[in-house]
């Protein structure tokens, strides 16, 4: 069946890298780095004599797949046939409606595993035999320890013939469910997933920073090994649904709407998330007084799950070939018609779907949930102290969680960013009604633009209070605020966002939001202190910094582009940014509303700046040669 090889090998040495304005000359002389052993395992293996029928790829139902170029077909033209990535399941009693498989998925345990954790991996193992039973196979897949050497002493983790949930004695905080296929027919062969052994870490970080204040549990750190425990299952469960053939589907968490999110009792039998292979954590939408189970606020195995796996693993008996399926398996997968939360992610996007988010809950309305999500990372803040310090401990760990909180602010401002140019997404194939991409509606926009003016750019000082922030370093928070900021300036102003604007204009005209009322928004709350009288005028260190990053970013975006080079193929031509002339035209109306304040405001420091600005905005308008 296979031949495994175990090679001892030495590799050549990178070669030295020699220090700035080191004499060419003397290179030899540089201290040669050693050469890397490292023991290596190959493991061949025969492919089986007859390959699986291959089901072909439907773009509404997530599938990784293996592509053949097809001669044979009568189209006038090579075509691509895309089977999806399966394991080969066959009924034991073919005339069962549910029956054992001949040869069910195994997945081992991995011996290194410590010990507390391997139930918990067996249960994220066998998480997806629900799946499968609507599939038609019970027990299906199912979680076995490794034998001993006693028991089996060919037995290795490292023999292809072998599926394993390896534990990896590595600091990065990761884990990963890759498979290896046959490439005739898509059939999985065998799967090995990798849980890094600092998986533990990240999950602890987020769980902590998105969902502390609904678990009693985890009040203090570190967390109950019985949290840890089902978090684990959720990682172990969404990696061997990558082994099972499923990609991300990023699109199921904007799917819910907000108010079922909410419902305990639709997120005890449905999951907060349709699926679990979207890249949503914990319900951070999720309020106290929601009454959620602790036990619910994880992530399992959703109704998009089910759907996917009944879709790609249903046998078809009556089919012959792979295209004679197709009716059956468009049958199975009509539910995604009249039920939003059972569809995929819409091919074709381009990253322009705000609903396509990463690490995002309820992302059906990124204002909204990250509204939810800020009163929960509030109320993290003010649990901070008590949950980490320990008498006679440093504050490596304090500042490490201070960290994640400012990382979690970060992530759920970036939903809010997105819908700015967005496009509302739709799965969609043929001659279906309707178009697959619809722009975000200017009242989204800016309400967004105003979630940001009222949270971002107005100074959050919830994030930063004295008693933390003091015992960790001796600033203000200043450089942290404005990072935080930069990145919501840098992410609202990019040139393809603003290129998407124009494209909203083309198609919903004066509906449309444009880049011109985007800056307008921006200003006014940017520099909502220019509003009052000079007498009383005064702006603060944080917010002087906002408005310096404003003014630089938009004289950036002025700068002449660089030279193509004579020569240089572009391909066919690019659309040009024309907000060039919105950005001219808003840093003329700072400078009017600069016109005597500058002046006459009574602040020395609030003076000088706004003085500074003036001089730097007529630079960037009439510069200098």
């Amino acid at each position: 069946m296979n031949m495994n090889v175990v090679a001892t090998q030495t590799f050549n040495p990178k070669p030295p890298i020699p220090p700035p304005g080191f004499p060419p000359q003397y290179l030899d002389y540089l201290p040669q780095p050693p050469s890397p052993t490292a023991v290596v395992n190959y493991s061949f293996v025969k492919l089986p004599e007859k390959p699986m029928m291959g089901r072909l790829e439907d773009s509404r139902v997530g599938y990784f797949t293996h592509s053949h170029t097809d001669y044979s077909r009568p189209e006038h033209e090579t075509t691509v046939r895309n089977y999806i990535a399966r394991w080969r399941l066959e009924k034991k009693n073919p005339a069962a409606a549910k029956s054992e498989p001949v040869k069910p998925i195994v997945f081992y345990v991995d011996p290194a595993t410590p010990k507390k954790w391997a139930p918990y991996v067996k249960k994220g193992i066998e998480a997806w035999q629900p799946a499968f039973e609507e599939a038609g196979f019970l027990k299906a897949i199912v979680a076995k320890d490794a034998p001993t050497p006693q028991e089996d002493p060919d037995w290795t983790a490292d023999d292809a013939r072998y599926s394993v949930i390896r534990w990896v004695p590595s600091t990065t905080a990761n884990a990963m469910g890759p498979h290896v296929s046959d490439p005739r027919s898509g059939e999985i062969l065998e799967a090995d997933v990798e849980i890094y052994h600092n998986v533990q870490q990240l999950a602890r970080d987020w769980y902590w920073t998105q969902v502390a204040p609904l678990d009693p549990r985890v009040k203090t750190l570190p967390i109950p090994d019985a949290v840890m425990g089902d978090i684990l299952v959720f990682i172990v469960t969404h990696e061997v649904g990558h082994s099972l053939g499923l990609p991300h589907n990023f699109k199921a968490s904007a799917l819910y709407p907000i108010e079922k999110i909410r419902d305990k009792n639709w997120v005890k039998k449905n999951s907060h998330v349709p699926t679990l292979m979207d890249y949503s954590r914990f319900n951070y939408v999720a309020q106290p007084e929601d009454g959620i189970d602790p036990k619910d606020l994880i992530p399992k195995i959703g109704p998009y799950d089910v759907l996917s796996i009944k879709w790609g693993y249903t046998p078809i008996p009556s089919a012959k070939t792979p295209d004679e399926e197709k009716p059956a398996l468009n049958a199975l997968r009509k539910e995604q018609d009249t039920t939003p939360w059972l569809r995929f992610s819409t091919a074709g996007t381009r990253g322009t779907d705000p609903g396509e988010e990463t690490e995002a809950v309820g992302d059906i309305d990124p204002v909204q949930a990250t509204t939810l999500g800020y009163k929960n990372l509030k109320r993290v803040v003010t649990m901070l102290p008590a949950a980490i310090l320990k008498p006679g401990e440093d504050y490596e760990q304090f500042e490490h969680m201070y960290d994640a909180i400012w990382s979690q602010a970060r992530l759920e401002m970036g939903h809010v960013a997105n819908l700015i140019g967005g496009y509302d997404s739709e799965p969609k194939v043929g001659a279906a009604p309707g178009v697959r991409f619809t722009p975000v509606t200017k009242a989204r926009e800016k309400e967004a633009i105003k979630f940001l003016n009222d949270n971002i750019f107005k100074t959050p000082d919830w994030l930063f209070p004295t008693e933390i922030l003091r015992k960790i370093e001796p600033t203000s928070g200043q450089a942290r605020v404005l990072s935080l900021q930069q990145g919501a300036l840098n992410s609202v102003l990019r040139t393809d966002r603003l290129l998407r604007l124009e494209e909203h204009e083309a198609i919903l005209g004066d509906e449309a939001y444009t880049s011109t009322q985007l800056l307008t928004d921006l200003h006014v709350g940017i520099f909502s202190e220019l509003s009052a009288s000079p007498d009383t005028m005064k702006i603060d260190p944080y917010r002087r910094n906002l408005q310096r990053a404003f003014v630089d970013l938009l004289g950036a975006r002025l700068a002449p582009a660089p030279a193509v080079a004579a020569g240089t193929m572009t391909g066919a031509p690019a659309l040009k940014d024309d907000s060039r002339g919105a950005i001219r035209a808003e840093l003329r109306k700072i400078l009017e509303a600069f016109m005597g304040k500058a002046e006459l405001t009574k602040d020395t420091v609030t003076k000088n700046h706004l003085a500074d600005l003036r001089d730097q905005i007529v630079q960037i308008l009439e510069p200098k040669k």
